[in-house]
């Protein structure tokens, strides 16, 4: 977008942990409500809305989206196919639904996201392991859990040595979908783990959605050139 002369500005629930900087104006901001992004979207002056943000963002999403219908402006939910999740693996609706499929002493393996420990309350299992990418200092995790630090990108054979190193035998993930996040899941499920998917929230109703950043860079060359809010 930069490299094609776009007027664009971006805006993420938190920063950036996988590219380094972006090549547009950004900002770090979890708007409230609809209202906030209307006056955001009209002080900025922008003519449309590309909402590339995380597939379990529903709520920012519902809001971009609603924010956008209010001023009548272009809105697209860019979203990765999901993986296919077959048995043995299962499906859960939640963090909180798959918390309580968690069997008695089981060593799990968490990759929810820190904002979602709570849904584990109360634990089951002997062994919460949660996936940090960040080591700074942090609020205590309770008594049930372990960070685990990593950066990605993170390999098949590396997750799988991870298992078992940690000795876990079931896995908590989201139904992220795409190539990055997936080595987690083809390690477990080479070693036979317990997997419990979690399924990604749908865009929200109405929305026109895309497959990924190059059907969205082709959504944006049918706009007028005036700024586009990501």
């Amino acid at each position: 977008m930069a490299a094609a002369g776009v007027s664009a500005r971006a805006v993420l629930r938190r920063a950036e942990r996988s590219f380094g900087p972006l090549a547009v104006p950004s900002e770090i901001w979890s708007p409230r409500d609809v209202d906030e992004v209307e006056a955001y979207l009209r002080v900025h002056k922008f003519t449309a809305v590309l909402d590339a943000g995380h597939g379990f963002d529903a709520d920012i999403s519902q809001i971009a989206f609603g924010a956008a219908a209010q001023l009548n402006l272009p809105y697209v939910r860019i979203v990765r196919p999901m993986w296919d999740i077959t048995a043995p693996a299962e499906r859960a609706a939640s963090v909180a639904e798959a918390a309580l499929m968690i069997r008695s002493k089981a060593r799990v393996f968490a990759a929810t996201g820190r904002g979602t420990l709570d849904q584990y309350h109360p634990f089951s299992g002997a062994r919460l392991y949660l996936r940090q990418t960040n080591a700074q200092a942090r609020s205590a995790l309770p008594p049930f859990a372990e960070a685990v630090f990593g950066q990605p990108p993170f390999t098949r054979a590396a997750e799988a040595e991870l298992f078992r190193r940690l000795q876990i035998d079931t896995l908590v993930l989201r139904n992220v979908g795409g190539a990055p996040s997936r080595p987690k899941l083809d390690a477990a499920l080479d070693l036979g783990m317990r997997v419990i998917a979690i399924d990604r929230p749908p865009p929200p109703a109405g929305a026109q959605t895309l497959d990924g950043a190059e059907a969205g860079l082709r959504w944006i060359e049918t706009l007028p050139r005036k700024g586009v809010g990501l």
